[in-house]
């Protein structure tokens, strides 16, 4: 005889469900660097409200010690906003799979089959969403409208703050040094001692860097090495791939301005299995999961992009 729902439902409950949220945040170069930096973080309120600076100050002088000194007010600060953004995972088991699974073994291999492949097919649609080149008015923002030198982000215009952009080349070979090369983006995307801290690409331009720098010292980074990510560093940055990288893309981000915030009632908060009698289907069950929040970047000007690399010159 196969479980109850209930049955189901607590060994769900005890083994299988918990594994979406880490799926998600650690199976993820950026998301994994954004947990282990306390970087995902919860928020509440109608929408995701964060304070920036988008010009200098620049009131400091050098003064002669008897001038008179005059006080002048200037704005620096604005606040980004964002929307949030809406996500849910659905998986089923049909009748004839309860049928054919029967007995608890096989009905609790199927259970955790099922909860694998939600978390995959969550973690699937983040991956997608965080690369896309085409933001979906319906997806939480993605790296590539972030960094950019011309989009507008968080309701900040570029034409009304210049420093509120991104560093954005279109070059197609990829060099260590020279002109457009990664050293010279690294460069532009430096103020003060802040400046990419992490560069994301794809598994073939990452092999690339790595030949450019075989004749070099090279160095892995321990803990994404102790994640399961393979790095190679330059500068003291881990270059690593993620499959879900758009082609021909280098993306050169400083972690610690980026966060990924969600709403602390949506963070994968996931149902118990239901049965679907009420919809017609007296025998299925369903198990929904839910996720809400968005993308925040606090300082455009220090994370670059390539957009059109080619791993082959």
């Amino acid at each position: 005889m196969s479980l109850s729902i209930n049955e189901a439902n607590t060994v769900s409950s005890k083994y299988f469900d918990k594994g979406i949220t880490s799926q998600v945040y650690e199976k993820s170069p950026l998301f994994w660097r954004l947990k282990k930096d306390n970087k995902v973080t919860w928020v509440g309120g109608t929408k995701i409200q964060f304070g920036i600076r988008y010009t200098t100050l620049g009131q400091a002088e050098a003064v002669d010690p008897r001038q008179q000194i005059t006080y002048e007010q200037k704005e620096t600060r604005t606040a980004g906003e964002l929307d949030w953004k809406y996500y849910v995972g659905k998986t089923m088991i049909q009748w004839d799979e309860r049928t054919k699974n029967t007995g608890k073994a096989q009905i609790i291999n199927l259970l955790k089959d099922k909860a694998d492949e939600l978390s995959q097919d969550m973690f699937n649609k983040f991956q997608t969403d965080l690369y896309a080149t085409t933001q979906a008015s319906k997806s939480f923002q993605g790296i590539d409208e972030i960094v950019d030198s011309g989009d507008d982000y968080a309701g900040i215009a570029v034409a009304d703050a210049a420093a509120w952009a991104g560093v954005e080349t279109s070059t197609t070979r990829l060099l260590l040094y020279g002109e457009n090369s990664l050293s010279y983006n690294i460069n532009q995307a430096s103020f003060g001692p802040d400046k990419p801290s992490l560069i994301i690409t794809t598994r073939d331009l990452q092999s690339k860097a790595e030949s450019l720098l075989q004749p070099q010292e090279r160095f892995e980074d321990k803990d994404m090495a102790n994640a399961g990510f393979t790095t190679v560093k330059f500068h003291g940055i881990p270059i690593v791939s993620d499959y879900a990288c758009t082609a021909n893309y280098i993306y050169g981000l400083c972690t610690k301005y980026f966060e990924f915030r969600y709403h602390p009632d949506n963070n994968f908060v996931i149902d118990p299995w239901t049965d679907l009698k009420e919809a017609g289907f007296p025998k299925a069950l369903i198990k929904l999961c839910y996720w809400a929040g968005n993308l925040v970047c606090k300082m455009r000007q220090v994370n670059f992009k390539y957009t059109a690399c080619d791993y082959t010159l």
